[in-house]
């Protein structure tokens, strides 16, 4: 009797035969432009090009591939949050994340909202790691607000007691411009990103 074949001397699996980190770019702005719910399987394998074996297995569940949209995602925001994490320059570094949140209403995925906004609104956001994934998110949009504000007190620009209101005004106020492009608002979203950019311009002629 002949001995069965050395399993642990067998690949695991043919190698990916895709560019992993190009359909997972699709998968991110599928996820970012339909939402969680609203995105098909089917959807899913036309960007992707992928078979629903071959998607399924490279990724996981939908719920699965929903987490690793976000945290593609969420490294994507590296350099939206750069001037506030980053800057040195108080109010300017504000101006620059609003210019680039202009930017992003100017662009081709101008009425998709934040991708972790809409995640939020669906109830997949239960799923605990998914909650620490938006949740990190939005703990980075509250703290890259008042350090940046709180560089800009420190520096003069603004008096010092307004950095904690200010942070949550602008915060409130960018989340409310990505609900508005997600619904399609664009004149809207954009008429409060130039409220927000006032109230920056207004509170430095001031001092």
């Amino acid at each position: 009797m002949s001995s069965l074949p050395d399993q642990a001397a067998k690949p695991r699996g043919r190698p990916a035969l895709f560019d992993r980190d190009r359909v997972l770019d699709e998968l991110v702005l599928l996820m970012w432009r339909r939402g969680y719910a609203a995105a098909t399987q089917e959807e899913m394998l036309a960007v992707t090009g992928l078979s629903s074996s071959t998607l399924y297995r490279s990724f996981g569940t939908k719920a699965d591939i929903l987490r690793s949209a976000l945290e593609r995602y969420l490294a994507w925001s590296d350099q939206m949050f750069a001037p506030l994490e980053q800057g040195h320059k108080g109010v300017q570094d504000v101006c620059a994340f609003l210019a680039h949140l202009r930017a992003l209403l100017d662009g081709p995925m101008r009425t998709a909202g934040c991708l972790v906004w809409n995640t939020t609104q669906d109830p997949i956001n239960s799923d605990p790691q998914i909650k620490a994934l938006t949740d990190q998110h939005m703990q980075r949009l509250h703290h890259g607000l008042t350090a940046a504000l709180r560089r800009a007190a420190d520096a003069g620009q603004l008096p010092p007691s307004t950095t904690t209101h200010l942070a949550n005004t602008l915060r409130a106020g960018v989340l409310g411009i990505q609900a508005r492009a997600r619904a399609n608002d664009l004149t809207d979203a954009i008429a409060m990103l130039h409220g927000l950019q006032a109230i920056m311009e207004t509170l430095t002629q001031t001092r």
